[in-house]
């Protein structure tokens, strides 16, 4: 299949769907369509809908009705399947309405799975594994690049490569994620773990922040640290090697950095997940270089 990428044509659809005017409901392109004639979205990335909040729409739902109608595609046996809007359909159910405003669409499976995507990530409903699970179904069925993924979904390259990571989990630490137990700061940290599900226990045990929680990662990196710091046999020399440990993956990125720029390169990281890229040269020529490389 040739790669296609929808980008802001379909963030623009979306858009109007969620804003949609009585001029649009009046010209027909709203219908009120029968809910057991609706089937769910086969390509739906979101697997957990929280009851209590179901309950709360579903409440709203009853006394206000439905403001945001769903999309729907129709079938040639005469039903339609859902394309976005499971958490309005399934309120709609909960509430006792026969009938939900619709608008009938017409998508590839591509674009299905991408509108279901974004409706939640611009929402930021999808736990982070329910996200990484749908940008791999459309890197893997529908043949996108991480490049086409980020301009599709909004998102930056980075991040759709640290959450999809996280699919190397453990299965209980996965479900851990799903259910909120474990933040998406928790989950990074515990990807560089060598036994992430131990670990994971040991966070929520003891109610660990993500700060704390990349300290206990590094530690179990690398215990020579705490042995000497907590026997007081070593000297300032040693304390200095312990403490200039570098993650690997750190280390990787930064030699992945300094190959693409030409430029030495070195990566501090802060407690917060955050931190800084230090470019280094040597003369005029090597900035010359980098600045020739960037305007490219």
């Amino acid at each position: 299949m040739a790669n296609k990428s929808l980008g802001r044509g379909l963030s623009a659809f979306l858009q109007t769907e969620f804003d949609i005017d009585s001029a649009s409901a009046n010209a027909g392109g709203i219908v009120k369509i029968s809910l057991d004639k609706i089937t769910a979205n086969p390509y739906q990335p979101r697997q957990f809908f929280d009851d209590e909040q179901l309950q709360s729409l579903a409440i709203s739902i009853k006394r206000k009705g439905v403001f945001q109608p769903i999309l729907v595609q129709k079938l040639t046996n005469g039903t339609y399947q859902l394309v976005a809007g499971e958490r309005r359909m399934r309120a709609s159910q909960i509430a006792g309405l026969d009938e939900i405003p619709a608008i009938v669409t017409n998508f590839s499976k591509e674009e299905q799975l991408e509108i279901a995507i974004l409706e939640n990530v611009q929402r930021e409903n999808l736990n982070p594994i329910e996200e990484a699970e749908g940008y791999k179904r459309l890197l893997d069925e529908f043949g996108h690049t991480q490049e086409q993924l980020a301009e599709i979904i909004g998102k930056s390259r980075s991040h759709i490569s640290n959450v999809m990571r996280l699919l190397n989990l453990p299965e209980d630490v996965k479900q851990l994620i799903k259910e909120g137990k474990l933040s998406f700061g928790h989950a990074r940290a515990l990807v560089t773990s060598d036994n992430a599900s131990a670990v994971a226990q040991k966070v929520l045990s003891n109610s660990l922040n993500v700060r704390d929680t990349e300290k206990l990662v590094r530690r179990r990196k690398n215990p020579q640290m705490d042995k000497v710091r907590n026997s007081g046999e070593g000297n300032d020399a040693s304390l200095r090697e312990l403490s200039s440990y570098v993650d690997p993956e750190v280390l990787n990125i930064s030699n992945k950095i300094e190959k693409l720029s030409g430029l030495k390169t070195n990566i501090k990281l802060k407690g917060n997940s955050s931190g800084i890229i230090e470019l280094s040269f040597e003369n005029f020529n090597q900035l010359d270089n980098f600045i020739q490389k960037i305007n490219h």
